[in-house]
């Protein structure tokens, strides 16, 4: 098989598990909403430097971020496709980059177009690539500094030694701009102790200085623009962000236990932990004699140590892990192949419980899965749901026995990244509706009143759906019900605090409102209540789904 032919199954693979299902599911909340609405108000309100919240300083991340997800959105149209294109890119610039390492650290044929198959098929890589936060951008960054920075110090030419070291500088520069400090430490522990494993003492203190001057141009004029329009973000972005969430954070920045990543790591590397004794057959037999081991395994035990250590956790946190889990992969299975060749009995059991599982999936559509509670969850639309899976499974089943088909490894092991393809493409469709419209207050359930609120002169909103409101309606000037959680900052800046107000001011700011123009009253459902007291304002119309409530006002003239 030729660079070309596997270049093409990639190019294949990364359609249809990235870009295909970018459209498939709703926008979720909190997270995509938020990254939306910083993204839309710097595009309508044409200003790229003020870090803005539905018209709230908001100074969690730096703007780099935010301004991919715009660039995308101006490019492809402000919908989900235009918010989750950049994650979606930033996984196959992760999956280059770590196959160009692996290209670099092992003479094996095509080990680096097989390496970015692997990282584009693990599950972590998978979820965020499609999903609109800021970690698989922040992974690309650091994936790509390190990948240069190893091209630098495996490569004999000063003069491109000096090329890849300054370009690791800028990639860390947009690690760094993305999601603060974490974008330096990363890459620097890493390279770092590489090198002393390496006991290349003099490289050690030499090789670092050309990057962190390249990251220190680059950055620099950017760190002081985001001051002049951003007052105060460096101090709250260093002491809250980054040293109370390491010592000791609130409930908005997730407190875990220091094990909490441990069985992250066998879950963000399914559906490869299934070959987890293969792997580790080939890893002790030939990965620790060569120069690859020593990258993998500081790339993988420092950063999680650095990442153990702080109270705050969340499991996209450990997302820059994953390329080096990739390369031990790649290289130990192959060379495991090599020693045996011949398909095993565990294989055919795999591929055989794919079949018993997809041939209960078809069981349930014919003699009913009421038992299995499945309607309640999927809007009595789980029938078609039970076929799909089936399908996908024996899919999945036919593409593994062709892989183990090949005599050569490097083509068993694409083909293996290859086959759970048909399960992953149809994931995205398989997430209970249910689920879905408790985690998303409001994108989907808002939809059909999204023009009323968009054209309401004053929009009142509980703080908790501020941005699903925001992201829908393209409005950021709202008058906030709250503050509460997101929006609940310690900045308390005195010009953003009038836009606060206590439930128990709704009624009179709706009475006030409603002489100037029209009003919009997004709420949650038993706040609604208020509004049928004798005395209160008498909405024009209600609309309730769920735990969200709206209410029209027309203007009193």
């Amino acid at each position: 098989m030729s660079a070309r032919v596997i270049t093409g199954y990639i190019t294949a693979l990364f359609a249809l598990l990235y870009l295909l299902p970018l459209s498939l599911r709703p926008i979720i909340s909190p997270d995509e909403s938020r990254y939306g609405a910083i993204a839309l108000e710097m595009l309508h309100n044409h200003d790229w430097w003020s870090l803005k919240l539905v018209s709230l300083s908001y100074y969690e991340k730096p703007p780099m971020g935010y301004w991919l997800t715009a660039s995308s959105m101006a490019l492809f149209g402000e919908n989900a496709w235009g918010l989750r294109f950049a994650p979606a890119l930033a996984a196959l610039v992760t999956a280059l980059a770590t196959g160009a390492i692996a290209k670099r650290i092992c003479a094996l044929p095509h080990v680096g177009l097989i390496a970015t198959a692997v990282q584009l098929t693990l599950i972590f890589p998978w979820v965020f690539g499609n999903v609109a936060i800021l970690d698989g951008i922040f992974t690309a960054f650091i994936t790509a500094c390190v990948a240069l920075f190893v091209h630098a110090a495996t490569d004999s030419e000063r003069r491109w030694r000096m090329f890849f070291l300054v370009l690791s500088g800028v990639a860390a520069a947009g690690a760094f701009l993305t999601k603060g400090f974490l974008g330096l430490a990363f890459p620097a522990i890493s390279a770092g102790g590489w090198l002393i494993w390496q006991k290349r003492w003099r490289d050690l203190f030499v090789l670092p200085l050309v990057p962190i001057a390249s990251a220190l141009v680059i950055s620099a004029p950017l760190i002081i623009q985001i001051h002049k329009h951003n007052p105060g973000f460096w101090d709250y972005f260093f002491w809250v962000e980054h040293v109370r969430r390491f010592t000791s954070p609130d409930g908005n920045q997730h407190p875990e236990p220091w094990w909490y990543f441990l069985p992250m790591l066998p879950v963000g590397a399914l559906l490869w932990t299934l070959n987890i004794g293969k792997v580790w057959s080939g890893f002790r037999t030939s990965l620790f004699r060569s120069r690859g081991a020593s990258l993998c395994a500081v790339w993988i035990a420092l950063p999680l140590l650095l990442l153990s250590a702080s109270s705050g956790k969340l499991p996209a946190y450990i997302l820059p892990i994953f390329p080096a889990f990739s390369l031990l992969i790649v290289v130990s299975l192959l060379n495991y192949f090599s020693n045996a060749p011949k398909t095993l009995f565990a294989d055919q059991l795999g591929r055989w419980l794919l079949v018993i599982v997809a041939l209960l999936c078809a069981s349930f559509i014919l003699t009913g899965h009421q038992w299995l509670f499945a309607d309640p969850l999927w809007r009595d639309n789980s029938t078609w749901r039970f076929g799909l899976v089936a399908l996908a499974l024996l899919a999945w089943a036919a593409l593994d026995h062709w892989a183990h088909q090949a005599s050569a490894p490097t083509h068993r092991l694409l083909r293996m990244a290859i086959s759970p393809a048909p399960l992953l493409m149809i994931a995205g469709l398989l997430l209970p509706d249910a689920l879905i419209e408790k985690s998303k207050i409001g994108i989907e359930t808002l939809r059909a009143q999204t023009p009323a609120i968009a054209q309401s002169h004053t929009v009142i909103v509980d703080a908790n759906m501020a941005t699903c409101v925001a992201y829908a309606t393209k409005k950021f000037d709202m008058t906030i019900i709250g503050p509460g959680g997101e929006l609940d900052n310690e900045l308390k800046l005195p010009r953003e605090q009038a836009r606060f107000i206590t439930r128990e001011q709704v009624l009179a700011q709706v009475v006030l409102a409603q002489k100037i123009g029209s009003v919009a009253l997004v709420i949650m459902r038993d706040d609604l209540k208020a509004f049928h007291a004798p005395g209160a304002p008498t909405p024009q119309s209600e609309f309730i789904d769920g735990d969200v409530s709206v209410a029209l006002f027309a203007q009193v003239k």
